[in-house]
């Protein structure tokens, strides 16, 4: 349910942008509208890359817009770079390592907010690995460059899950 309300979410937020109907805006080409969602999966790319050279801290507060808001599981929603930096100060991440691969992209026609989402892998010292997935909406901030608006993951992708999963699919059969 969340899921769905989330993808909502953005899909309102998307089309939102959409507001260049009869104002006499340029025609959005379809190599122009790639561009953008490629720009916008490398900029997740280096966000991932950033984080697993520097750790997941550094990554987040980079790549976070002055108003971004995270979502975490059991917790309130943590709004504001200075907010979500004074909360990871308090964790430190040198006992693991956050990195994602985004699946997709997409971006609205004004070229100024977009989302990705993808898997993530988190590998945690002495403890054991996890996976799933995240979604991001991102928004370009004042200089032009992607900063992440809204982010969130989802446990659910783990070698455990995997293998029951298979097995429900295969007693289906």
């Amino acid at each position: 349910m969340k899921k769905l309300i989330f993808l909502a979410v953005v899909a309102i937020c998307l089309s939102a942008c959409d507001n260049d109907k009869g104002k006499g805006h340029h025609h959005v080409t379809a190599a122009y509208m790639d561009s953008l969602r490629n720009d916008l999966l490398n900029t997740d790319i280096a966000f991932s890359k950033l984080s697993e050279d520097k750790g997941r801290n550094a990554a987040f507060v980079e790549y976070a817009a002055d108003n971004a808001t995270l979502l975490r599981p059991f917790s309130a929603p943590l709004t504001g770079r200075d907010t979500i930096k004074a909360m990871l100060s308090t964790h430190p991440d040198s006992t693991y390592k956050l990195t994602w691969t985004p699946i997709s992209s997409d971006v609205a026609k004004s070229g100024e907010i977009g989302f990705t989402y993808g898997t993530y892998s988190l590998d945690i010292k002495n403890v054991g690995h996890e996976e799933g997935t995240y979604a991001t909406v991102w928004h370009k901030d004042s200089t032009k460059t992607w900063k992440f608006i809204l982010d969130t993951g989802n446990e659910g992708l783990s070698s455990t899950e995997k293998k029951t999963d298979a097995k429900i699919d295969a007693k289906k059969k």
